[in-house]
């Protein structure tokens, strides 16, 4: 196996759920669990990708989608349990829906990436 020094700080990423959603981000979290790397990721879930929506109308204001109002992950239906995804991978996950349950989920997510484990948090926003 390859030898690898863990970082001094978390390593973290914070994501929109579409970008999540669509990219191989989840391909780090093997990563993380064969090597003990602490990875926290948060992702900021408000149910839809917004991007997808925004650069369609900003680059084919005159295409099929703006006209028919039909927009590809817009709104991400329905809404997958993300921090499932981290146990998974024996981390730990946890969704949170209000903002006064933030600081506690942090404080157990980061807890978790100092033992070298994956932490997710799927945080609702609502935009």
């Amino acid at each position: 196996g390859v030898a690898l020094a863990r970082p001094q700080a978390p390593v973290v990423c914070v994501v929109g759920d579409g970008a999540f959603h669509y990219t191989p981000i989840p391909a780090a979290f093997g990563f993380a669990q064969q090597y003990g790397v602490g990875l926290l990721v948060i992702v900021c879930d408000n149910r839809g990708f917004a991007s997808q929506r925004w650069n369609v109308q900003r680059y084919f204001p005159d295409g099929a989608a703006v006209r028919t109002q039909t927009w590809g992950g817009q709104p991400i239906t329905p809404t997958p349990d993300y921090a499932k995804l981290a146990e998974a991978y024996g981390g730990v996950g946890e969704r949170v829906t209000r903002a006064a349950d933030l600081p506690a989920a942090l404080a157990r997510a980061l807890a978790a990436v100092a033992a070298g484990r994956l932490a997710l948090l799927d945080v609702f926003t609502y935009p």
